[in-house]
């Protein structure tokens, strides 16, 4: 057997192509998130000194009065009110709800300090977020009443704030009217681009002052507290 120089060269080749690719060293990547905001940050220093910037935001401004005990438990079923007044019956009336009230900067720290996580300095707006399991049970802690967002109506129908689907084990799916009812109301309804910055299943409860100004120059203002909220409705089994 004759072996030639181009039959080595060949063979060479051929082994080569045969051997197993090389894979590139895998890269884990650590994602810094923050759970209340969902910013997400390069490293864990960053997220450290998000949360230590955040502390600050809960504490109340120099020179703002603080607000008693006993009012702010009053206002806390007014604020209860006026989100009730927002979950309608109907379940084509569900959907993007907004509760707004007139509310001092005062009386906003004392029902929401420890969960405020924005604050700009330049438009004074506070801003708080409250999501999922977690989230309501932080808000059902806040107005101490566990149906805060929640109103019931007769037929066994309720319209509840969405921030999880822990009422939907209690609806009555097999009920044939029920079905009946949402599938005309589904059918009924259009489709709606939607391009709000608030998001399905999440409360976003913010603070600003708002103010107006005459001809003749005077400036008025007066601070409201907004309420960003979906309702959905559903057949209690």
């Amino acid at each position: 057997m004759i072996i030639t120089r181009g039959n080595i060269i060949f063979n060479a080749v051929k082994m080569q192509n045969l051997s197993p690719p090389t894979t590139p060293p895998s890269t884990i990547v650590n994602e810094y998130k923050c759970d209340i905001c969902q910013k997400i940050f390069k490293n864990k220093a960053g997220l450290t000194r998000h949360n230590t910037i955040i502390r600050k935001y809960n504490t109340l401004r120099e020179g703002l009065p603080v607000v008693s005990a006993s009012l702010t438990e009053l206002f806390k079923n007014d604020l209860i009110y006026f989100i009730h007044r927002q979950l309608p019956n109907g379940f084509k009336n569900a959907g993007k709800k907004m509760v707004s009230i007139p509310c001092s900067e005062s009386q906003f720290h004392a029902i929401f300090k420890n969960h405020i996580h924005f604050y700009s300095k330049k438009s004074g707006v506070y801003k708080c977020w409250f999501r999922g399991k977690e989230g309501e049970e932080k808000l059902n802690q806040i107005f101490g009443n566990t149906d805060w967002g929640v109103k019931y109506y007769n037929q066994n129908q309720m319209t509840f704030v969405v921030l999880t689907d822990n009422y939907m084990s209690r609806q009555a799916e097999t009920n044939p009217l029920a079905l009946a009812t949402i599938q005309k109301a589904n059918s009924t309804l259009k489709p709606k681009k939607s391009f709000s910055k608030y998001k399905h299943g999440e409360v976003v409860i913010e603070w600003k002052r708002k103010r107006d100004k005459d001809a003749m120059g005077n400036i008025f203002s007066a601070g409201f507290i907004y309420f960003h909220f979906f309702t959905k409705q559903v057949y209690i089994a």
